[in-house]
């Protein structure tokens, strides 16, 4: 948040809402317990969203910074379009680029990257990866 701008004190406040966060279960509705969760803040928090969006300019700025020193090559949807490396919608995410090894690393070094910078991690069981009908098989079977 720092690099984006944000001032310090502004961090600390919100750093006090993530790390001040405790839960306790309602038995026969009367609170029972006190639950402090080891990290991030509880689905459906008003800040939640916010927060996403900030870790998420993060992942951009990364992806942008790659392509704009020729690392990674994205997708155009059209010859008068725009080239697209990726689209973030919530909490998914869409990464075009080429079939080519040096694009696959260097996304990868990235979610890498963002993985540390966020601790936020890529769930490689709920992700695909799709290639385009002219990408031969032995590409698809290496990358």
């Amino acid at each position: 948040m720092m690099h984006l701008g944000f001032d310090s004190k502004w961090i600390e406040w919100i750093m006090k809402c993530v790390e001040t966060v405790s839960f306790s279960v309602l038995i026969n509705g009367t609170p029972q317990g006190m639950i402090q969760p080891k990290r991030g803040i509880r689905q459906g928090d008003p800040l939640s969203p916010y927060l996403f969006v900030v870790c998420a300019e993060v992942l951009s700025h990364l992806l942008t910074k790659a392509a704009t020193e020729k690392n990674l090559k994205g997708k155009k949807i059209s010859n008068m379009g725009p080239t697209i490396t990726h689209l973030l919608f919530a909490d998914d995410a869409l990464f075009f680029c080429h079939a080519h090894p040096r694009s696959c690393s260097t996304v990868m070094r990235i979610l890498g990257e963002y993985e540390k910078i966020s601790g936020q991690a890529v769930n490689l069981n709920k992700s695909a990866i799709t290639f385009g009908s002219k990408v031969k098989h032995e590409v698809k079977t290496r990358l």
